[in-house]
């Protein structure tokens, strides 16, 4: 499976898509059509510890999707 270079970002107060370089995945853009801020989105799965993952949460304003996993 090959990586996307891009991703599409829906601007949540114009609607306009904006086309987001994966090596901007995880950082705060504006909207080319408005200027808005865009949420940042993550392209790929973060790996978080329990160190990370309360900051993390109450950081991000996006939709966040977790999945727990456990050795037993």
């Amino acid at each position: 499976m090959v990586a996307s270079s891009s991703f599409m970002v829906t601007c949540s107060a114009c609607g306009t898509a904006n086309r987001i370089p994966a090596s901007k995945a995880g950082l705060a853009g504006r909207c080319g059509h408005c200027r808005a801020t865009l949420l940042p989105l993550y392209y790929q799965p973060q790996p978080l510890t329990e160190q990370t993952f309360d900051n993390f949460v109450r950081g991000y304003q996006g939709p966040i999707l977790a999945e727990f996993w456990a050795p037993w």
